[in-house]
């Protein structure tokens, strides 16, 4: 279950994400998609309205409902002056329009007359204002009022026949005004008075001389359009259900191609701790994801390679343990014996018994020479410990190195030779440089045959400086000539005196004044010693 946590964490962040883009889309469409319907809905009865008020002028029998007359005459020629209160939905809305008003003002009083095709008795007599009005309503497609200007009649259609007197509500009213201005209205506030929720419009009726002589006002129930509205609506939900369904589907796939390669980088960091180190994700992806596998692929090169150099420290560690074993031993037996045989008091002469009391101390200078040079080396390996630096003639350094191997020279007759071309002004240690020549010009004396000549040169070339150790002695073999400068690696038949440690803490004293150190050699020619460095930019002499 640990293993699902994240693949069911992605999903549900997947899902919700889309949900909340589902409602959010959703609504926004429905608005978009209602309100744009709305005006769809508007703009289309307005053409009519204003197609319609077009052609009522040149329509057979509109110049009777369009007369000025203060009187209005029905298709029978009859008189019909007298009020006739209805109480269908027109007449309440005349009659809650002259209440809101107060008394009703006479001059300002509307009458609605509303016909029909058929009589009160149910016959259908030659009722030419009932056709009229049902013909407009057929093309108009809605409820239609014609309204005449100076008579302040409103005409309809309907089963209601009558008419009605008294004053228009706000809403006829302010649309009424709009229109007779020669100006198109739409209203919404006509449900109440319809029964019925709807939009009403109305568009100006002209003479031929331009003048407004009534207004045709068209109603369409929104009964038809809440209709339409609610049909997208549920197409609209029916298909970011279906959406989501499927997105769901690809959440869970992407969620698993998503969480597989995580899984393989889990499995190759347990590897890892396993100490299986040449495992490797082959993940190659160009993302975050490809990103962190080439580094996990790169950190087990990185341990591989530790590893191997853990096993090769190891091996070394061994190595340098077991020569410091043999090193000690060797002297330490050699002491043991000449001790045991002074004790037992075999040995009487007196000269005889200071032969080896002469052995016993050079065996311990021996020892006291390799305890030194070790904790000589390990000092200076030792990253923690640091050599005090100060601005010195790396000349005077070397030259009294030199003095110091003059008596040793002169023992095997040889001739040591120094020629410094200038002063060669560094920072570092006098003494541990001094050392450093010490033990370069030490086996320089050592692998010299009697006689010869050696040879301590330097040199500089602007920035860089160059100091040379040469001997004309024996020389180092090719396979020797790589590992000269590790501990041990001394040969114990030419240099039965040596300690093996001399030119690795050479090595070091030079590292740690950013000095290289190299060698060349050839057999039964002689050796070369080379130091390079850099002088500081301040010590440069123009």
């Amino acid at each position: 279950m640990r293993k699902k946590r994240l693949t069911k964490r992605l999903i549900l962040y997947f899902s919700v994400t889309l949900i909340l883009f589902a409602l959010i889309m959703g609504s926004v469409f429905s608005w978009l998609f209602t309100h744009y319907n709305q005006h769809a809905h508007e703009e289309e009865t307005m053409q009519r309205a204003m197609t319609l008020a077009a052609a009522i002028p040149a329509m057979k029998d509109s110049g009777q409902f369009l007369d000025a007359a203060d009187e209005a005459v029905d298709d029978e020629g009859r008189d019909r002056t007298a009020p006739m209160m209805r109480h269908g939905h027109h007449g309440r809305m005349m009659h809650q329009g002259a209440q809101e008003n107060g008394s009703v003002n006479r001059e300002m009083d509307w009458c609605r007359k509303q016909y029909s095709v058929h009589d009160s008795a149910g016959k259908e007599p030659a009722n030419r204002a009932g056709e009229f009005l049902q013909q407009l309503d057929s093309l108009a497609q809605g409820k239609v009022w014609l309204v005449a200007e100076k008579s302040h009649t409103i005409l309809a259609y309907g089963d209601n026949t009558g008419e009605e007197r008294g004053q228009l509500p706000v809403p006829v009213n302010e649309v009424l005004q709009q229109v007779f201005a020669g100006q198109t209205a739409v209203s919404h506030d006509f449900g109440d008075l319809l029964d019925t929720p709807a939009v009403t419009v109305g568009a100006p009726i002209k003479d031929k001389e331009g003048n407004v002589v009534g207004a045709v006002l068209i109603h369409r129930p929104l009964e038809e359009l809440q209709n339409t509205i609610n049909g997208g609506i549920r197409l609209l939900a029916l298909s970011v259900v279906l959406a989501l369904l499927l997105a769901g589907m690809l959440a869970v796939l992407l969620a698993r191609r998503f969480i597989r390669p995580l899984y393989r980088m889990q499995h190759v960091s347990q590897a890892f701790a396993q100490g299986k180190y040449d495992e490797r994700t082959g993940i190659r992806q160009q993302d975050e994801i490809g990103m962190l596998a080439a580094d996990i692929d790169m950190l087990g090169s990185k341990l591989a390679q530790a590893e191997q150099e853990r096993a090769e420290l190891s091996r070394k560690r061994q190595d340098f343990l077991a020569a410091v074993s043999h090193e000690l031993r060797t002297p330490l037996t050699v002491l043991r014996g000449t001790v045991e045989l002074l004790f037992s008091g075999l040995v009487t002469e007196k000269a005889e018994r200071q032969k080896y009391l002469n052995q016993v101390m050079s065996n311990l200078s021996a020892l006291e020479r390799l305890v030194g040079d070790l904790l000589e080396l390990t000092r200076l390996r030792n990253t923690g410990f640091s050599v005090g630096k100060e601005p010195l003639n790396l000349c005077d350094a070397f030259a009294e190195a030199a003095e110091q191997m003059q008596t040793a020279a002169g023992q095997k007759n040889l001739q040591l030779l120094v020629d410094f071309d200038g002063p060669l002004p560094i920072e570092g240690d006098y003494g541990r440089l001094r050392q450093l020549m010490l033990i370069l010009l030490d086996n320089a004396v050592k692998f010299s045959a009697v006689g010869g000549e050696i040879l301590l040169q330097g040199r500089r070339q602007g920035r860089n400086w160059q100091v040379v150790v040469e001997d004309h002695g024996c020389g180092i073999a090719p396979e020797e000539l790589p590992h000269i400068f590790d501990r041990f690696r001394t040969n114990r038949q030419r240099n039965e005196q040596g300690t093996g440690l001399g030119l690795a803490i050479a090595r070091e004293i030079a590292g740690r004044h950013e000095i290289a150190i190299t060698c060349e050699s050839e057999l039964s020619k002689g050796t070369k010693f080379i130091l390079t460095g850099i002088l500081p930019m301040a010590k440069i002499e123009q």
